[in-house]
């Protein structure tokens, strides 16, 4: 019972609302530092992933989101997850072994040199760990509060346009290869079509009048999208209208021509709420997952004073 991960969350959840209730009492306000370093880190990788310096908005965005996970550290620290997370005493396990080399003395004892040391609070890969420790918590609570079905069919409302399914098809097709056939193609085609309208042979017989495609001559339910990736988007354009039941073309694609028999579609569809419950459920708990962490942080922000500190020299013997 105890390694249960929902019971973990529960016990967790509440010494989260103990947190915030202590914070709100507190005669003064704590202090949340931000060292100045992590900002330009955000601002250097913005430029590197933009290839362009961020604007006077997105720096302030970057400023913020560094505030922001220095407060979700900081109430990951109050709880301690920082002693009691198993990857984050790995990691400074990790460090320690890395810094003083083979040691006699116990794992708590070089986890607890470690946080003397400052490397929970100085390792980048410590703290994302805790950060997402600490909204762990807060999705969880969200992901544990029953579904509002008033809410979840206003979700379904707002996000129609994401769950539309796109048409389906099932085709056979002829090829006939341009390598082979050279300037002749087309009109081996249209030869071929009259063939086999004329004749009107079996599908199998059919494919067999034309030449080998290694991908194959048939797709059943395919989207546009996987047409496009078999034959190529001047194909798929060219069977918008193809009728069923009929031979059609010749259909050009990158490959040749193609003589298209298209056996059923599908059209576009939006599903009902009850056909896809369970996927709009996630998509809802997930929004709600995010307007909670939002709300959450931005509740802390009013709660503490945030200063922007320089950096202090580390030592360069500790891994980062």
């Amino acid at each position: 019972m105890l390694r249960s991960p929902l019971l973990h969350f529960l016990l967790l959840g509440g010494m989260l609302f103990a947190l915030q209730s202590a914070w709100s009492m507190r005669p003064e306000r704590p202090l949340i530092e931000v060292r100045r370093s992590e900002i330009a880190a955000g601002l250097s990788a913005y430029r590197s992933q933009m290839g362009r310096p961020a604007t006077d908005n997105e720096v302030e965005a970057i400023e913020r989101q560094a505030i922001d996970n220095a407060i979700w550290l900081q109430q990951a620290f109050d709880l301690r997850l920082h002693e009691i997370d198993s990857v984050v005493r790995q990691r400074l396990l990790l460090n320690m072994r890395f810094l003083e080399g083979e040691s006699e003395q116990s794992d708590d004892a070089l986890i607890a040199r470690a946080i003397e040391l400052g490397m929970d609070r100085s390792d980048t890969v410590v703290q994302r760990r805790l950060v997402d420790r600490v909204q762990a918590i807060v999705r969880a609570g969200v992901r544990a509060r029953p579904v509002d079905e008033e809410a979840l069919e206003a979700h379904y409302a707002e996000t129609i346009d994401r769950w539309r399914e796109p048409p389906l098809v099932d085709l056979v097709h002829v090829y006939l290869s341009r390598d082979r056939r050279g300037d002749a193609t087309l009109a081996d085609a249209e030869q071929l079509r009259s063939r086999l309208e004329a004749e009107a042979p079996s599908i199998e017989d059919a494919i067999a009048l034309g030449d080998p495609f290694l991908a194959g001559h048939r797709l059943r339910g395919a989207t546009p999208h996987r047409v496009v990736s078999r034959l190529g988007p001047v194909f798929s354009e060219g069977i918008t209208k193809a009728p069923s039941g009929r031979w059609f073309g010749p259909v050009e694609s990158a490959f040749g021509q193609h003589l298209v028999w298209i056996e059923d579609r599908v059209p576009a569809r939006i599903p009902p709420l009850s056909e896809i419950r369970d996927r709009v459920i996630e998509d809802w708990i997930e929004a709600e997952s995010r307007k909670a962490l939002r709300e959450h942080v931005e509740a802390r922000r009013l709660e503490v004073d945030v200063r922007i500190v320089e950096d202090v020299p580390s030592d360069p013997r500790v891994s980062g």
